[in-house]
């Protein structure tokens, strides 16, 4: 007799959770969209500090070339 008892509010647990849904997902987009400008930054600083690294390696050879021009 318990076990019937178990099984049907378990059926009708069921039955409810999978007909609720969730009230508040307001905020979903925002934090998605945070996340996405975060990464987007970070990467943003590393291209810049690749670019720069890459300009002042250019410039030395480039300053280099021009010296042994002149000798």
């Amino acid at each position: 007799m318990i076990s019937v008892f178990c099984y049907a509010f378990s059926a009708v647990s069921t039955l409810l959770n999978r007909s609720h849904h969730p009230s508040d997902e307001a905020g979903e987009g925002v934090v998605s969209s945070a996340v996405a400008v975060v990464i987007f930054s970070a990467l943003g600083v590393a291209m810049w500090f690749a670019f720069r690294n890459t300009m002042d390696t250019a410039t030395t050879m480039v300053n280099s070339q021009i010296a042994q021009l002149g000798n």
